[in-house]
């Protein structure tokens, strides 16, 4: 498997959000929808939404029975379409409420917008199954023209919401809109 990292999140596009995933080897493309592309930009720029949405929910759903998120696996693409693995661990207590040494792990088959999302929030690392890593085309020489190809085709001159991310985990990213 290879570990990726968002780079970039681009959008909208007549195709919805465009996120950037990679490493030093490769970087792709994944289109998701429009509120999930909100959720992980939201993330992205530590925002807090007044009451709590919808992987909020899940987060605490999931904090409530003690089960953690291990990672995050993008596992297979079907027909054009990306599927993620959710990987969850619950440690297993005794009678006494002690961890026991023991581990229940489950793995669920899950949308990869909702699992970046969860990725996030739960600061999980995000990995490719090698299969999937080597079918994905390469952007890294071809970002630009990406991203142009990208403006062409969205909603409006003025609709872009890019967020540029750090490539380096210590590096600043300066949270602004080019377009804006």
């Amino acid at each position: 498997m290879e570990k990726v990292q968002i780079k970039k999140v681009i959008g909208p596009t007549e195709h919805g959000v465009a996120v950037l995933l990679g490493n030093e080897k490769k970087t792709f493309v994944i289109f998701i929808g429009l509120n999930e592309g909100a959720a992980i930009i939201r993330e992205l720029r530590g925002e807090r939404a007044q009451r709590p949405l919808t992987h909020d929910l899940l987060n605490f759903v999931l904090s409530g029975f003690s089960i953690e998120i291990r990672k995050i696996i993008i596992s297979s693409i079907v027909d054009n379409t990306f599927y993620a693995t959710l990987v969850l661990e619950q440690k297993i207590l005794g009678d006494n409420g002690e961890w026991t040494g023991k581990r229940s792990e489950v793995r669920i088959d899950a949308r990869p917008s909702d699992c970046l999302v969860l990725a996030l929030k739960d600061k999980r690392d995000i990995f490719v199954e090698d299969e999937v890593f080597q079918s994905v085309t390469n952007i890294d020489g071809e970002l630009e023209k990406f991203q142009k190809g990208l403006q062409k085709s969205t909603f409006g001159e003025s609709t872009e919401d890019d967020l540029d991310l750090p490539t380096d985990p210590g590096e600043e990213s300066s949270g602004e809109d080019e377009d804006e």
